[in-house]
């Protein structure tokens, strides 16, 4: 046994994941592995030079009777070890309802949320998760079935943020193996044991087959592989960051990337770029289909529009590809507006007031425009475009269509469906925030005027 605990402190030393002085936090569920994790700290603590350490459980609110026998043993482990213990209860399936996801990534949302706020409020550096090579293989292999690239083929990390995972060079069997000698107690949970969870497929399914037909040693294996993309992962990374600033940005809330510039990135690295930029800047992990989607987009048709996951879509304009929270159509009723009266759209307000000739300049702002309303009525029309209108651009003879037009000035496609008229008596008067119609500029013989401001 003592070989065993010999290979975790050979991997803590190495990878660097206790520092002198630490305050290490354990993630303990009451399971075989977090167990032996916290006996493990618990012995080696002088060694590592850990200055406290606690221990924090999830209630996951999933198994009633059961789920609530898991904290109590919790608790009593770690008073008798004389360690800091606390616990909360949270409804996981009602969480995953409520967001469309799975239990199982319910559960490690809320976990990871609830760890880290305890790891701050108590002043802990760090904390610890009880994951092993057998937790590394399945994360492995469904990363490879939904297509994640070398990022998610590249395994759990041993450490990301505070958060430190000590036992992944390890397997299950050593774990209870060092359990049972010692005769240390531990909970089962009868939940994996089910097939209807993924993870619990490959575990009790698929890797069993494997290591039976193909490699009694399939663990270690995918742990060594997982270890090399790793390697290779880290460096593309760093080859990344050099040119992410001047691919990427933030634009009016948007993600762009900017395409020129992508062209200083190797054509055979774009999917594994635009994993890592959509990695930096959004908390989801993009599968296969949604970067291909996106990839595709670099060669695709100004105005095209796709959904990449995560509740995002990408729209490609001319020279870039914008990406933004999804949203439905933001259509909106016709909205009346008298002279003198002001209407709030798009976080700005539209006032339409009576003003006097000699106040008219051409200020060349597009937000505020003088308009002859000698021959219009009272009544204004806030509505979106749509095709088949047109108008008669100031400075220009002839009509244009409004598609024609937007396009003109080039305004993004992303923006461009959601584009509002002024409209009277059924004629446009003003392409909102752009240009005027001709046929309602200040003459000399004008009369009546009008200013439009938007705020």
């Amino acid at each position: 046994m003592k070989s065993i605990e010999q290979k975790v402190i050979k991997f803590i030393d190495a990878k660097g994941l206790i520092q002198n002085n630490e305050k290490i936090l354990a993630a303990l569920s009451g399971g075989p592995d977090s167990v032996f994790l916290l006996h493990f700290l618990y012995k080696f603590q002088k060694r590592f030079k850990i200055k406290k350490l606690g221990a924090f459980h999830l209630n996951h609110n999933l198994r009633g009777k059961q789920a609530d026998e898991d904290e109590i043993f919790c608790r009593e482990l770690c008073r008798n070890l004389k360690i800091e213990f606390s616990s909360v209860k949270k409804n996981v399936k009602s969480y995953s309802v409520k967001n469309k996801i799975s239990v199982e990534e319910a559960g490690r949302i809320i976990r990871y949320r609830e760890l880290e706020k305890y790891r701050k409020g108590k002043n802990f550096d760090k904390i610890a998760t009880a994951h092993i090579c057998n937790d590394n293989t399945e994360t492995v292999l469904l990363n490879l079935i939904k297509g994640t690239g070398i990022n998610g083929i590249s395994g759990i990390p041993d450490k990301r943020d505070k958060i430190i995972r000590p036992f992944l060079g390890i397997t299950k069997e050593e774990v209870l193996n060092y359990l049972n000698y010692y005769g240390i107690k531990f909970r089962i949970d009868p939940t994996n044991e089910s097939i209807d969870y993924e993870r619990n497929y490959l575990r009790n399914e698929v890797i069993p087959s494997i290591e039976k037909k193909l490699n009694p040693k399939f663990n270690q294996a995918i742990f060594k592989a997982s270890e090399n993309y790793k390697k290779i992962r880290m460096h593309l990374e760093k080859v990344f960051t050099v040119y992410y600033d001047s691919i990427c940005k933030f634009v009016d809330g948007n993600f762009e990337i900017n395409l020129n510039e992508l062209k200083l990135i190797d054509e055979d690295l774009h999917d594994e770029f635009l994993r890592f930029a959509l990695k930096k800047k959004f908390p989801f992990e993009f599968n296969y289909a949604g970067i291909e989607a996106l990839s595709k987009l670099i060669e695709g048709q100004t105005g095209k529009m796709v959904k990449i996951g995560g509740g995002l879509s990408a729209v490609k304009e001319r020279n870039s590809i914008v990406i933004s929270p999804a949203k439905k159509n933001m259509s909106r009723e016709p909205l009346k507006l008298k002279i003198g009266e002001s209407a709030v759209f798009n976080n700005e307000t539209l006032s339409i007031r009576k003003s006097k000739k000699e106040n008219f300049v051409i200020s060349g702002n597009p937000k505020k425009e003088y308009i002859s309303a000698d021959l219009l009525a009272d009544e204004f029309i806030i509505r979106q475009w749509k095709s088949g209108d047109r108008f008669f651009p100031l400075g220009l003879n002839g009509s244009k269509k409004i598609s024609d037009f937007l396009n003109e000035i080039k305004i993004p496609s992303s923006k461009k469906k959601n584009q509002l008229l002024l409209t009277n008596k059924g004629n446009v008067v003003w392409v909102i925030g752009h240009r005027i119609d001709d046929r309602v500029k200040i003459k000399n013989n004008t009369n009546k005027v009008i200013e439009l401001w938007i705020r």
